[in-house]
Order: C-alpha cells, then structure tokens, then sequence
C-alpha cells in the first residue's frame, strides 16, 4: 500500500494520496494509510458508508472509478458545511475502488487543489494511471487477506513520507510571519495545540478573540481580525482587532440576504481572497483600493458543529501579494473551525446561563415592601461555578391583620428540579401565612406537601413573622440557622430558637417556635449558607465574622449596610453557593415619632407621568416642610424616572421617606441593569446606554448620597438628600 501511494505522489501533480478500508465493527471507512503531504491533515478521518453523496463511497458501493470536479465539491460543502474543513479551497477528488477476486477492499483517493482555476477537470492520463494502480494494489491485498491478514483500517493511520523533491506546495510562498515554504507535521501539531490549549480555558468571548490574535493572527503575519457570528440571519461583529469602528460598524448587522464577501462566506461556505486591484464581486462590496498602501483580505466561514456558524476576516498589510499556499488556508480553516466550536461552547453556556438566571430572577418575589414601621432590603448572589440554577429564594410576606413575615430558605443541590421545589416552598409559605397560621405550623404544612409531592430534595426554611405594633417577632426554622437580631443599643445575638430537621426528609416532625420582642431601631438578618465563609473559617468562626459587620455597618442606610454584608462574597471571582440576604429594620410605631412615607406608581410608557411626578413631589415636601430640596430633588427623580420608563420599560414604583435631617427616595423599576453614569463622548450619540447614563451625572452632582440596590427581580435606584440646616451642622 505505502509503495502504490508512493508512485501516486511521484506521478501525479495532487494535493493528497490516501487509502481507505472499511472500519472494525462501523459502517464506515477509516483512512488507513496517506502521504505525508503538508495538506495530509485535512483528509478526512472516516466516511460513512450510507453517504453517497461522497465520491469515496460511491466508489466502494459502484467498484469503480469516481472523479468530482472542484466545482461540484463547492456544491456538496454547501449541502455539508462540515466539509469545509477538509476541502477549504477548491478541491477535485478522484476516487478507485481496490477490487479484486470479487472482494473490494476499500479505496485508492486522490485529491488535486484547484485554487486558481475552479473548473478545470482532473486529466485523463492521471486518472488512467490511478485506475491501474488500484488495480495492482487490490491483487496484492487479495493475496494478503488470503493469507489471514484483516483489510480493516487501522485505529491511527500510518503517514508516509513522500520523495523530498516531489514534495507538492514546496514552492508556494510563505504568509508573512511563517519561516519556510510549507507546513511539517510538527508545525501543524504545534500550532494546533497552542491554539487548544488557550481555547480550553477561555470562558468568554474575550477569551476566545485574544487566542485567536495571539495563534492564528500573528503566526499568519495578518494586521487585523475580526469573528463574526450568525445572530437573526445578521452577521453580528463579537470580536475584533486592528480594524477600524466604521469598518466593524459596516460588518455588524449584514442580513445573510444581501451578498457580500463577509456573508458569502457563511451562506456559500467558502473561502474568498481578495487583493488590491480586485474588482468588487458584490455591489456594497468593500473595493480594495489599487494604491500601495491598501490591504488583502481573507474571509472564511466559521464551522462549528456541522454548520456555518459566522465568519473570520483577516487583513493583510500591504506587502502581503501573493495567495497564501493551500496548506496554509487549510491549517487556518481548521484552526478558525477551533475558534467556531469555542463561540459556539460559550454562546450555549451563556444561553444556559441566562436561562437559569432568569427562572431563579422569576421566582424571587417581584418588589420589596414599604411601610412605616419597617425597612427592607435584599440581596441575591448567583453561583458562577457552572450555569445550574440554585434553591437560595426568600420572601416578603403580608400577614392577616398588617403583620410583616420575613422567610427565607434554601434547596439542596443547583438545578432545573432545585428551582422547581424552591418554586413549590414560596408558593406554600405565601399560601399558609396568608390564612393566618403561625411560622412553625407552616413548616409542618410544608413538609407534609413536599411528602405528598414526592420531591427527593431536602430543603431548610426560617420564618419570622413580625407585628409592627407590639414588635413581637415569632420564630420557627427547619435545618435554617436562625436570624441573626442586632439591636440599636446592646450586643448582637441570635434567638434561641431549636432548628428542627430539613423540610422533605419525610419524618413528619413537630417544629417549635419561639417568640422574641424587638426594640425600635433593631435590625434582623436572615442569610443562606452562602453567606457564610464556612469553608475557610468554620461555621461558627463565619458566624461571629458575620455578626462583628453587622454590628459595625451603616444602619441608617439598610442597602449600604446590606453592600458590606456581601462585599467579600461579591469580589470572588467565581461562588461555589448561591446566596441570599434578607435585612429589614424595625423602626417601631411610637406615637409623635412615626416616620413619614409616600409613594406613588405610574405604569410602563407613561412618560406624560413625569409631569404629574413633579407636582407629586411638590405636595409631598411642602406637607413635609422640605421645600429647600424641591428643585433638586424634582430634577433628579424626572431623570431617574424617565430612564426607568424608557430603559427599563416597566412600571415604576416611587417611594419617599422623610427622615430627621432629610428625605430618601427610592424608584423601583424591573430592570436588573445598574444605573451608570456616563460621560458624554464625541463618538456616544448612537449609543443609547451612555444616553441614559449622562441623567445620572445630574443625579450624582446633586444628591447627598444615591446608589442602586437589587430589589426582587428588579432594581432599586435610591436618593438620598440632607436640608440645608443638616448639612451646616453635619460640616
């Protein structure tokens, strides 16, 4: 066999010399033995043997000779973009079945590149001298089978050296930045597996484009890349280096329906080269300019799982004149279907992301409350180790007669079946503290329906229900650790409260409760284990870290309070738990000392509101005796309020609260974007995000102190403003 493949190579002006027998236990044939030619590694590896448009396999089925021209390999990569990465430049194929003795063995394959003249046939006397080596090879292998030797492919082929001076594309010239005329199977192993090597690590976009500058646009001597992803039959820029903002700004949004080099590349899977002097091959088409100083491109399809997913370009500097040799296109085609399969890895995984996100954003309640006796706030914290969605949740619930239930919980293990217990929990504790029965009876209730239900995940849940009147909080909790309870004066300590068994386990247990009575200024915490650095500290280490920065924190501003709280578990760069926080403070309803609340709602699109706001605030601050802040004030909130209605389109809820030295707003919309100021750039007018951040500037120069809070599965954007008397004696 090595010695029939060898006269192929010396007679025969190809591309690639391989031999194919069938596969042990597969309907396919496996390539058994090649030529080492630079473009070796671009044979396909098996073909399967029920595909007939394939010329190899009509040959085995037929017992005959095959021979496709380049133009009808175009044809079947169309139909198959997979192919793409065998055949990257135009290619014919002439196929010869080995038969003899009425057996076929398997198949002589030959492949010519025809980069620069599509059409032309292969030529008869190459493909008689094919036909005749195939013939005397097949009477060797018969000899052999007869002798008990198998005709199966081997599990990794054998590459041949080829005689050095017949050695194909030995005199095509090399890409800038590549050393020698051709590529060797060291040079390809290398510069593949670097390539690897950093796409197996890249997590984002980012990644996958600096693996691509740093492997294939520098190696390949190019000036500029950019990768290109099929979003909604457009071509959507995801990375780019070197070229200019209008050139990505032309690229970004081509409808595959319009005909340009870039969508070609995608819709006919194939790769195009254009040099200066070119004519345009598309009206709208990029006309490569004559002059010295313009560039050559290379556009290519990104393939990715069988299909053309987006498209590369490459520009070359101006020395850059002659086409790059075939083993070079295809060393990059099979590179770039590398980059391909990374895009596409990382755009399922942020579509599964997403995905989970935004079930576990949907079962969070959908706002916080307001009332005059206490102040809430939350905070949510996704784990990022893997896209599974979690069982943290928590809640807010209104209890028969004005009372305030604060729970929270958690589910074991992240996934899809994880949310849907965590959906069952809330639902049941809404539903059972609405009709009015005490926290550890509702424990008991659920634990009965997750029975019933048949769910084999365990679940912990606290409930505190609170009477703002009387400020009797009664506490029960399932495997949860109880509240942690910070009083305005005095040290911080967790109820004695006995922490019955996970809910689900099915033993029908009896929960107890306890009752505590909360003084006016006290805070209450109620967290997830995710809160807690238990593996680092120990769970009673992470406890009394949790309890001293609580202690120390900003209790007149519950969500900067709640921000300290989290702040070490937001900076990780990836969380192995979910975590949950719930903080409320409890002002207490003391006659002649009851703070001030207002609110006001206005329904999504209504921007005629804003007006109606205005005046709101207005009668607000004069009732109040706040006039001094009203001008500021009314300014601020029409920002924040028109972002919220147009950015976030949503309902708005505005809530003011007058304190002693001021008032604090806070506007609540469905977004869970922040709100980020932005400075006005020259080259922003079309850029709606920095639009609406350039109100916030406003907001940021005039109010005493602002900030933005999660709140449910929206957002809170709070401003706080001091009187002037306050600010005199703060200063």
């Amino acid at each position: 066999m090595a010695s029939a493949l060898l006269d192929l190579a010396r007679e025969l002006a190809a591309t690639t010399y391989a031999a194919y027998l069938p596969m042990a236990g597969r309907r396919a044939l496996g390539i058994s033995m090649a030529v080492d030619t630079p473009c070796a590694f671009t044979i396909p590896s098996e073909l399967d043997l029920d595909d007939l448009r394939l010329p190899t396999v009509r040959s085995f089925h037929g017992g005959d000779l095959v021979a496709v021209s380049a133009a009808e390999m175009r044809k079947l990569t169309r139909r198959v973009p997979a192919h793409f990465l065998h055949s990257p430049f135009p290619t014919a194929v002439a196929s010869v079945a080995l038969v003899a003795g009425g057996r076929t063995f398997g198949c002589l394959s030959v492949r010519w590149s025809r980069t620069k003249a599509p059409d032309e046939p292969v030529v008869p006397e190459e493909l008689q001298y094919l036909r005749r080596t195939a013939e005397e090879l097949a009477g060797d292998l018969l000899a052999l089978a007869e002798s008990g030797l198998p005709m199966e492919a081997p599990p990794i082929p054998l590459f041949i050296p080829p005689a050095p001076a017949q050695s194909p594309s030995t005199e095509a010239a090399p890409l800038p930045g590549r050393r020698g005329g051709g590529l060797t199977g060291t040079t390809f192993l290398y510069q593949l597996k670097r390539l690897s090597t950093q796409l197996a690590a890249a997590v984002h976009v980012k990644d996958v484009l600096t693996a691509a500058q740093d492997q294939i646009m520098a190696p390949f001597g190019a000036g500029a890349l950019m990768l290109c992803r099929v979003e909604d039959e457009r071509l959507r820029v995801v990375g780019a280096s070197g070229f200019a903002r209008e050139e990505v700004g032309r690229v970004d949004g081509l409808p595959l329906s319009r005909s340009t080099p870039e969508t070609d590349a995608v819709t006919l899977v194939e790769a195009r080269l254009i040099q200066p002097g070119d004519p345009p091959a598309h009206a709208g088409s990029p006309r490569p300019a004559p002059d010295p100083g313009a560039h050559s491109r290379v556009y290519m399809p990104l393939i990715a799982n069988g299909r053309a997913i987006g498209c590369s370009i490459l520009e070359f500097p101006a020395q850059w004149r002659r086409f790059p040799a075939d083993e070079d296109i295809a060393l990059a085609a099979l590179m770039l279907g590398q980059i391909g399969q990374a895009l596409e890895r990382i755009r399922a995984h942020e579509l599964e992301h997403a995905l989970a996100r935004t079930m576990q954003q949907s079962l969070l309640p959908p706002s916080l409350p307001l009332t005059a006796e206490a102040v809430v706030t939350s905070r949510y914290l996704p784990a990022t180790a893997g896209a599974a969605v979690g069982g943290d949740w928590y809640d807010i619930v209104p209890l028969p007669e004005g009372g305030i239930g604060l729970a929270i919980g958690d589910v074991e293990g992240h996934s899809v079946e994880a949310a849907g217990v965590m959906g069952h929990l809330r639902s049941a504790v809404l539903a059972y503290a609405s009709e009015g029965h005490e926290p550890a009876t509702v424990l008991e209730r659920i634990d009965g329906l997750l029975r019933v239900l048949g769910v084999s995940r365990y679940a912990t849940c606290c409930c505190l229900w609170l009477d703002p009147v009387t400020g009797v909080a009664k506490i029960a909790t399932a495997g949860h650790p109880p509240p942690l309870i910070s009083p305005a004066l005095g040290r911080i300590t967790a109820p004695d409260v006995p922490v019955g068994p996970p809910l689900g386990l099915g033993n029908g247990h009896h929960h107890e409760q306890r009752e505590i009575v909360l003084t006016s200024g006290s805070i209450i915490a109620l967290f997830t284990d995710g809160l807690l650095e238990t593996r680092d500290l120990g769970l009673e280490a992470a406890l009394a870290r949790l309890a001293d920065r609580l202690a120390g924190g900003n209790r007149e501003n519950m969500d900067m309070l709640a921000d300290g709280l989290i702040s070490d578990r937001q900076g990780h760069k990836t969380l192995d738990d979910d975590l949950a926080l719930l903080l409320m403070r409890y002002d207490g309803v003391q006659p002649g000392e009851q703070q001030d609340v207002a609110r006001l709602f206005i329904q999504r699109y209504d921007l005629r509101a804003v007006a109606s706001t205005r005046h709101y605030v207005r009668e607000v601050l004069e009732r109040w005796g706040s006039e001094a802040l009203l001008d500021d004030l009314q300014l601020m909130l029409s920002e924040v309020v028109t972002n919220a209605l147009i950015h976030a389109q949503s309902d708005v809820d505005i809530r003011m609260r007058r304190h002693a030295d001021g008032v604090r707003v806070e506007v609540q919309d469905s977004s869970p974007q922040p709100p980020i100021p932005t400075v006005i750039l020259a080259n922003d007018a079309m850029n709606a995000e920095a639009e609406s951040g350039r109100g916030l500037l406003i907001v940021d120069a005039l109010a005493t102190a602002w900030g933005s809070s999660p709140a449910g599965r929206g957002k809170t954007t709070w401003i706080e403003m001091t009187l002037p008397q306050s600010r005199t004696l703060m200063t």
